[in-house]
């Protein structure tokens, strides 16, 4: 067990799954983005939806919504795994681990459990500043 002055793994653990996650994110919103791009550019094909072509308005929406709705939490996993990472914001780290849930579930439990249970190291720097 550690003691009050050494630091545990915890969270800089749970700050690296917090920005691994992040990062993951953003490359799957960039992925939505370029799908939309795509489908914008093949609207106006009529051989590529020659039964409806109404879906594909609908279509470029929900991509766009997607990867807005992807990257918000992916950017604000990055910035708490961030402050993890230095043992700083408590509640920055936890929003970060709470939006790499949203992203990736496996990842960010395990992320929420590491910032979580190593909130003391955070207060410890606050009082000692």
């Amino acid at each position: 067990m550690a003691n009050s002055n050494s630091s545990t793994w915890m969270p800089t653990a749970g700050g690296v799954l917090n920005i691994v996650t992040g990062v993951l994110g953003i490359v799957g919103s960039l992925t939505l983005g370029i799908l939309a791009i795509v489908f914008q550019s093949l609207q106006n094909n009529p051989d590529f939806y020659p039964d409806d072509p109404e879906v594909v308005p609908v279509l470029i929406a929900v991509f766009w919504v997607c990867c807005v709705f992807v990257l918000i939490p992916s950017i604000i996993s990055i910035v708490g795994g961030v402050f993890a990472i230095q043992r700083k914001k408590w509640g920055w780290a936890l929003a970060g681990s709470i939006c790499a849930v949203l992203c990736s579930t496996i990842t960010g439990v395990l992320a929420l459990i590491f910032i979580i249970m190593g909130k003391k190291e955070f207060s410890k720097q606050i009082n000692d500043a």
